[in-house]
């Protein structure tokens, strides 16, 4: 960690992806409103194709305050800003968006209220008196609100805009916390809350300003990786991520392996063999996934995504071994459950559980394991620092 011998007053902490049509202006606007503290800006930049470090790193040459970390092997919101904490050195660090929605005018009361120990965490709040929207349309508006409804169901939390991504703490409290924190997402707010020790929380009002340059990174894979994260901080870190999405890619493939079975059934094909049509299908459909979602950072991409499609076909057979061992066990034993549907529909299910159990260890230290795939991200990160 780089720490000036003292530290400094605040350290602005500024994660970007392609926001070099912004990060100047945000500058310029942060050394008004913070002309008499002091202070530091380190923008954490994941490699952006547009060059946002390249236009950082200029301006750095220019003004020692400002700090550019260029990561080349991570992504991500929430660890871009833990990366960014750790080559602070403020007494208080503060979070904020580069898009110039969030309004630079509050941060000095932001950094007021933690520096006088009103409080441990203080933030930049849509929700409260004085918050509120720009043109903000009918449809966004939903899905924040609806956003800020699950979390305060989940993890009961009083905080009024628990979707802020505008907030400051005391640097005590983060070394505190940050060892509890899961730098996944794009939720660090919750996670300094919920991981923490009971904080103590203020929330500042602004109005969230509509965005000038670049576009918006809310899409549909940062609201079910939201979703997940929910999960994750309600239950606790005995429930992985990678368990839950395995989980929902599974029972999707169950879903339609059990679609497949009741057509085929339903044509007359023997059981055996429809329960082989519905488990292929099942299979396919959950590769896909899988490799798309499941385990994403080890994907198979190319012609290795064909040998992956084998490989997960192969170590599959064992799954579709237990589902038809259980079923003909079952039948065997208790040859009325194929009398009716719901019975065999039953009893096929609880075959398919069993195979999914098995399968979700042999795919999790196998299948994703191969071919030079690890499952692990690669902790080197290049950095580019300018002081």
């Amino acid at each position: 960690m780089n720490m000036k011998a003292n530290g400094c007053d605040l350290s602005v902490i500024l994660p970007t992806y392609n926001e070099s049509e912004n990060i100047e202006t945000l500058i310029e606007r942060l050394s008004v409103v913070l002309y008499d503290l002091d202070f530091e800006v380190i923008i954490v930049d994941d490699d952006s194709p547009d060059l946002t470090w390249q236009v950082a790193q200029n301006i750095g040459l220019l003004n020692n305050r400002i700090k550019t970390i260029r990561r080349l092997n991570k992504k991500g919101l929430s660890s871009a800003v833990i990366s960014g904490m750790m080559e602070s050195s403020g007494k208080v660090i503060a979070v904020m968006d580069a898009d110039m929605q969030h309004d630079e005018n509050i941060l000095p009361t932001l950094y007021e209220r933690v520096r006088e120990g009103h409080c441990d965490i203080c933030i930049g709040s849509r929700a409260v008196e004085e918050g509120g929207y720009i043109n903000m349309t009918a449809g966004r508006k939903f899905a924040s609100n609806f956003a800020k409804y699950l979390a305060k169901i989940a993890l009961r939390t009083t905080v009024k805009d628990p979707m802020s991504g505008f907030f400051a703490l005391s640097r005590d409290y983060y070394r505190n916390t940050m060892n509890r924190v899961n730098p996944s997402g794009f939720k660090i707010l919750l996670e300094f809350i919920v991981r923490g020790d009971s904080p103590k929380l203020n929330e500042i009002g602004y109005v969230f300003k509509k965005r000038v340059f670049g576009k918006t990174k809310l899409n549909a894979s940062i609201t079910l990786e939201y979703l997940l994260a929910l999960i994750d901080l309600r239950f606790g870190w005995f429930i992985p991520n990678r368990f839950v999405k395995f989980c929902i890619v599974g029972v999707s493939g169950s879903l339609v392996n059990f679609l497949c079975f009741a057509i085929a059934e339903n044509q007359d094909i023997p059981v055996s063999i429809s329960i082989l049509i519905g488990a292929e299908l099942g299979m396919v459909w959950s590769y896909f996934l899988n490799n798309l979602f499941t385990f994403s950072p080890f994907r198979y991409h190319g012609p290795r995504f064909f040998q992956g499609l084998i490989l997960y076909q192969l170590i599959s057979l064992y799954g579709i071994t237990i589902q038809l061992s259980v079923v003909s066990l079952v039948i065997s034993r208790l040859p009325f459950v194929t009398s009716l549907y719901i019975t065999l529909y039953l009893t096929y299910f609880v075959g398919v559980c069993f195979g999914a159990v098995a399968n979700y260890f042999l795919h999790t230290y196998y299948t994703w394991n191969r071919l030079g795939f690890v499952l692990a991200r690669p902790k080197k990160m290049t950095t580019s620092n300018q002081h």
